[in-house]
């Protein structure tokens, strides 16, 4: 089941994202809990107290508070890196602004189901993420890491270090098997050495990567133009 709110001052949008969502659920195999919010006030009131959602249509210009600061009380106060966000505009000149809130796409009005199809597929993989385990071998033991919660992994040579929210494991491997793996979640390959979680970048340099928890990773100068199209189609 998919936690699902739909958060914009137009009630005909809300109205329409969530039309064209039901007719997925068994087009997709899932179910849909959705929550629909006028206004950025109530939803950040709900988000506060406690209230959780996999994903999050958002537009971005509503009085009260803008989808803007929606999506900084959710990267920011909450530290929740794990909530998808979609940003819902009649343009699309905002992308770049917004991507230091990591939105997992950018959704242009007028709203359709094709539209909404494709954004669900992408978020149906990604959010899959939060709830599937990462496995390692190492030293005779096997350790299980929620996707979700992993940043990046480095490579020295055959030596792995995978870097989570809670911990280090370092275990031998590729980091291109460990790619074919996890590019499925999003995760970018930004250098030879390392794989990085794009739910974790905060910014991309010219050079580098800066994460949600100031970690500064380079970017080979072969992969800057792949990274910087991996990104915006992300937000496009």
């Amino acid at each position: 089941m998919l936690r699902i709110a739909v958060c914009d001052d137009d009630s005909e949008i809300t109205e329409s994202v969530i039309r064209f969502l039901l007719p997925l659920e068994s087009k997709l195999m899932d179910i849909y809990r959705v929550d629909e919010y006028n206004d950025g006030i109530e939803l950040c009131y709900e988000l506060e107290h406690g209230k959780k959602y996999d994903l999050i249509f958002l537009d971005i210009m509503m009085p009260g508070r803008s989808g803007v600061e929606v999506g900084k009380l959710i990267r920011e106060v909450l530290n929740d890196n794990i909530t998808q966000i979609v940003y819902v505009s009649s343009e699309n000149s905002y992308a770049m602004e917004l991507f230091q809130m990591r939105p997992m796409d950018f959704l242009i009005k007028p709203v359709t189901q094709e539209k909404m199809e494709h954004i669900m597929r992408i978020a149906e993989k990604v959010i899959d993420g939060s709830r599937n385990m990462y496995i390692i071998e190492k030293q005779g033991l096997t350790v299980r890491v929620p996707v979700s919660r992993i940043k990046y992994i480095e490579s020295n040579a055959r030596l792995l270090t995978l870097h989570s929210v809670d911990e280090e494991h370092s275990f031998y491997g590729r980091l291109d098997d460990v790619y074919d793996e996890l590019k499925q979640f999003n995760f970018v390959f930004i250098h030879k050495s390392y794989v990085v979680n794009y739910a974790y970048v905060r910014y991309v340099h010219s050079d580098y990567v800066e994460l949600v928890d100031k970690t500064v990773l380079p970017v080979s100068r072969n992969r800057r133009s792949e990274i910087r199209k991996s990104c915006s189609r992300k937000l496009s």
